[in-house]
């Protein structure tokens, strides 16, 4: 008879240890509509992405925020972590525009030599828009560049895609 009460109350401390459990990690199956990330220990995390620096993601759902450290995630999901939340802001920007060292394609995880051919790439168009601006070269010129430019980046984007050096969302997120 104590070994049953044991049990009992064994079995009632788990089923309220479970309970307690915050609302954005799920061990069951996530619902489509909201974008999840499953961690290292199999559970899911579902919420959208709101905040993300090198270290951690502030993720957010319906019942609450939460912020987390990026290590609890393998490679693969910090990266889709990353790629979610770039493609989830409004306005693109880039290190030549903002300053900041990478502005958000410095937030993806892809290697850096796509993340320098990207800012190079940027760089260099702007810079010959500054030179038609000066008319150190004409606007016809500087429009002609800068095609060409992006065009050699969106084919070297692509083949980095294709090689598996980048996702098809990274791909999305730098935009190009």
């Amino acid at each position: 008879m104590v070994f049953c009460l044991m049990l009992f109350a064994i079995l009632g401390r788990a089923d309220n240890a479970s309970t307690s459990t915050p609302q954005l990690f799920n061990s069951q199956l996530p619902n489509l509509s909201t974008p999840s990330y499953t961690n290292h220990a199999g559970n899911v995390v579902s919420g959208a992405v709101i905040a993300l620096d090198v270290r951690t993601a502030t993720i957010s759902n319906a019942m609450e925020t939460v912020k987390l450290p990026l290590s609890i995630f393998p490679e693969p999901e910090q990266r889709r972590i990353a790629a979610d939340f770039v493609l989830g802001q409004p306005v693109r920007q880039s290190a030549g525009r903002d300053g900041g060292g990478g502005g958000k394609v410095g937030l993806l995880r892809v290697p850096d030599a796509v993340k320098r051919a990207v800012e190079g790439a940027e760089k260099s168009m702007a810079r010959s828009r500054k030179r038609a601006e000066k008319g150190l070269c004409s606007k016809e010129e500087s429009e002609d560049f800068c095609e060409k430019s992006e065009a050699a980046l969106q084919s070297y984007l692509d083949k980095q895609v294709e090689s598996g050096a980048i996702t098809p969302a990274e791909r999305k997120a730098i935009g190009h």
